[in-house]
C-alpha cells in the first residue's frame, strides 16, 4: 500500500517530537524548516516531569538526562535576595533544565534515516484540493501536495493563518532577554527574582552552565541602543542580588524577545490540516511549560493518527484532549506574568507577603498540578 505523504511545517520541539511519535510504517513524512539549518536558539529550556514521561516512551531520556541539570530546589526572591519562598518539587521523573540546542539535537538524531528533512523552505500559502489533498506553495516557487499538514511553525504560524486567521499575537506589555554563561558561580538551585516590572531568572543547566533571563516592562521590541544591551541590563539589574550582573556581564550572546500569547481559541484543524505547539496555543513562559505541552500535544496527536487514521475522528479527538490543558496553562501562565510585573508599591508588597506567608506545600501542589499529569496514560 501506498504511504500517504504528511508535511510537518516548522523543525522546532513540537515538528520533532511529533513525526518521533509518529509511525513512518504508514507514512512517508517531511519536515520543512524555513531557516538555514536546522536548530535552536542559545536559551534555556526546562523539561519538566509530564514531559520527560513522553522522552521517556521514546526512548530518548537518558540522552536527555546526559545534557541537562536538575534542580531540586526553586527559590523565590526579592532583588535584594531574600528569600520569599522555598520549595522542593517531588516527581518520578527529575525536575530539569537544558540548552535548547540539545534537546534540538537529541530529537533530530538519526531522524533523516526515515523522514525528508528540508532546509530553506518557508511557507507561502496553503490550498486545500477538491481531493482533499493540501498544496502547498514555498517562497522559493516550489510546490509540492500532501495528504495531510501539520503546522508546527510556531507563534507567527503561516499553517494557523490558513486555519484560524486571528491576526497577530498578542503582546503582554514586557521584553525578556535570555542567555546562557559558563561560571564558576555555585548556584546549584532554580530561581526567580521579583523587582518593581522587572524579574530575573535563573536555572542551572550542566558542568557549570547556567541558562538565566530577565524580563522589564517596556514598549515591544524597544531597542535597547545607544546604551547597548549589557550597559542597559546593568542599569536595569545592577544592585540586585549575586550572582545577577555577573551573569549578565559573562554572557557572550544575549537574545531579545517580546512576551506575547494568544487568546486560547478552538477549530485548530481545517480539513487535513492541523496545527500543533506554539501555531496551536502559545503561551508566555512563565509556567515554563511551553515546550512541556508541545511534546504533549505532539503525542496526543501522533496517537490519535495512529489509532484513527487521517480522519476528523482524530484531529477532533488531539483538540479535545489537548485544548484544555493547554487552555488552563496559557491563562495561568499570563496571570502569573501580570503578578510578576507588577509596579504598583503597595501591591509590590503586598505580592511579597503573599509569597512569604503561603506554605511551600502550596506551591508543591502547584507545581504537581503540571507535573504529575501524564499524557502516556490517557486514553486515545
Amino acid at each position: 500500500m501506498k504511504k500517504k505523504k504528511l508535511a510537518i511545517i516548522g523543525g522546532g520541539i513540537a515538528g520533532l517530537t511529533f513525526a518521533r511519535c509518529l509511525t513512518t510504517k504508514e507514512y512517508e513524512i517531511h519536515i520543512f524548516e524555513k531557516k538555514e539549518n536546522f536548530g535552536e536558539v542559545g536559551a534555556a529550556i526546562s523539561i519538566f516531569p509530564n514531559a520527560l514521561s513522553v522522552m521517556d516512551k521514546l526512548g530518548l531520556l537518558d540522552s536527555i538526562l546526559k545534557v541537562s541539570g536538575e534542580f531540586q530546589t526553586v527559590y523565590l526572591k526579592t532583588q535584594k535576595g531574600d528569600i520569599l519562598t522555598k520549595s522542593e518539587p517531588k516527581s518520578d521523573y527529575p525536575v530539569i533544565c537544558l540548552h535548547r540546542a540539545d534537546l534540538h539535537s537529541v530529537l533530530l538524531k538519526d531522524l533523516d534515516n526515515e523522514i525528508k528533512l528540508y532546509k530553506n523552505y518557508s511557507l507561502k500559502s496553503l490550498s486545500e484540493l477538491e481531493n482533499g489533498n493540501i498544496k502547498l506553495s514555498f517562497e522559493n516557487n516550489e510546490e509540492i501536495i500532501f495528504d495531510a499538514v501539520f503546522g508546527a511553525d510556531g507563534i507567527h504560524s503561516a499553517v494557523r493563518k490558513h486555519i484560524i486567521n486571528d491576526g497577530e499575537p498578542v503582546f503582554r506589555g514586557y521584553n525578556v532577554w535570555r542567555g546562557i554563561v559558563k561560571s564558576n558561580f555555585d548556584v546549584g538551585s532554580a530561581s526567580e527574582t521579583y523587582g518593581k516590572g522587572k524579574r530575573v531568572g535563573i536555572v542551572p543547566i550542566k558542568d557549570g552552565y547556567y541558562g538565566w533571563w530577565a524580563t522589564c516592562n517596556e514598549e515591544f521590541m524597544k531597542d535597547d541602543s545607544p546604551e547597548g544591551t549589557q550597559a542597559k541590563l546593568n542599569r536595569l539589574f545592577g544592585d540586585w542580588h549575586y550572582p545577577i550582573t555577573e551573569l549578565i556581564n559573562n554572557t557572550e550572546h544575549i537574545l531579545k524577545n517580546s512576551l506575547a500569547d494568544r487568546k486560547p481559541v478552538k477549530g485548530w484543524t481545517k480539513g487535513n490540516a492541523t496545527l500543533l505547539g506554539d501555531a496551536a496555543h502559545p503561551t508566555t513562559p512563565n509556567l515554563g511549560q511551553g515546550g512541556c505541552i508541545a511534546i504533549e500535544g505532539a503525542y496526543i496527536l501522533a496517537k490519535s493518527i495512529q489509532k484513527y487514521g487521517l480522519t476528523k475522528k482524530a484531529f477532533d479527538r488531539y483538540e479535545e484532549l489537548q485544548f484544555p490543558r493547554s487552555k488552563d496553562i496559557v491563562e495561568q501562565s499570563l496571570q502569573l506574568g501580570k503578578i510578576g510585573q507588577i509596579t504598583n508599591p503597595v501591591l509590590i508588597a503586598l505580592r511579597n507577603f503573599a509569597f512569604k506567608i503561603t506554605p511551600s506545600s502550596i506551591a508543591i501542589k502547584m507545581f504537581d498540578k503540571y507535573f504529575s499529569y501524564r499524557v502516556t496514560s490517557i486514553e486515545i
